[in-house]
């Protein structure tokens, strides 16, 4: 029964797929939903025999941000096989929603093909703020449960959003992970770990990498976002997420780009701030910003010898 129950679950999720791939495709090509052309489906590209040693960590102030800006994790599984964990550092702030809540983050890292982890599971971490920050007793038992994970994972790659995004749980997970890195960082890693931030509610001030997606992994992350069912219930923001995306190409023609520079060919683009961390330090690039066209594969190593490199 549980089989049949499996099996069935999968074939409307790759229906929707289906769907969501051929909306987005017709509405690059300018075309109608309702009378574009059949498009075949996304067959997600064989992952390389992947050899290296890079592990990847996205740190999520809610269940959905894995989803909305997670581009440049997804291509790092699909393009290069490297295996990404979500870490929930929250369920959300209302107890009675948790339950659902991680049924449906369960749901979008499936379909992302991200493996997941709450912090303090089941319940997800509370008051990660900067409110939060300042009961110290508290906090270090945060910066203790995510180290943890940390010291299990030894990650190379460290997503988090920055500092300035607005919602007091994005701006206490950015303090958070920082904390614990800048505390623990020597005990699994010896060299400096590679963190890139993330933008939603803010804009960053100087993102310094795009990163294009195909229209066919824009759907992937406009999927994964509508998982999420209680959230865009009530706020259906993976209608307006392919536009985000657009609109990060104006943006960061120039922003990562230089000023005057032509626009570019993308469909759709997230915009990252990379640096790098060791236990005392976070330090900013001297090289000019990097665009990681579609063309090109999404290889950790390869972005840290860029970004390491003086100008």
């Amino acid at each position: 029964m549980e089989s049949t129950l499996h099996d069935e679950w999968y074939t409307r999720r790759r229906l929707w797929l289906r769907f969501v791939q051929q909306a987005v495709r017709t509405f690059v090509a300018g075309q109608d939903i309702k009378t574009g052309p059949s498009v075949p489906p996304l067959i997600a590209p064989g992952t390389a025999a992947y050899v290296g040693q890079e592990r990847v960590v996205i740190c999520s102030p809610h269940p959905d941000d894995e989803a909305l800006t997670g581009a440049l994790a997804l291509r790092f599984r699909l393009e290069r096989g490297i295996s990404v964990l979500n870490i929930a550092v929250t369920l959300g702030s209302k107890a009675v929603e948790r339950t659902r809540r991680l049924r449906e983050l369960e749901s979008s890292c499936h379909a992302l093909g991200f493996r997941l982890t709450v912090a303090d599971h089941p319940n997800g971490l509370e008051s990660v703020t900067l409110d939060g920050r300042n009961d110290s007793t508290s906090w270090a038992k945060k910066v203790t449960i995510l180290t943890e994970i940390f010291t299990t994972e030894q990650p190379t790659v460290i997503f988090v959003p920055h500092e300035e995004d607005f919602h007091p749980t994005h701006i206490g997970t950015h303090h958070l992970v920082l904390d614990a890195l800048r505390s623990h960082i020597g005990a699994w890693c010896k060299s400096s770990v590679m963190l890139i931030e993330t933008e939603y509610w803010r804009e960053l001030r100087n993102p310094n990498l795009m990163v294009g997606l195909s229209p066919d992994m824009e759907a992937i992350l406009v999927m994964a976002t509508a998982e999420h069912g209680g959230e865009i219930a009530r706020n259906p923001y993976h209608i307006s997420h392919p536009a985000r995306m657009m609109d990060n190409v104006r943006r960061g023609a120039e922003v990562v780009g230089q000023l005057g520079s032509v626009g570019s060919t993308l469909n759709f683009a997230e915009l990252y701030r990379v640096s790098f961390i060791d236990e005392q330090t976070m330090t900013l690039p001297r090289r000019a910003g990097r665009l990681l066209d579609t063309t090109e594969t999404a290889d950790p190593s390869a972005l840290a010898a860029y970004f390491s490199e003086s100008a």
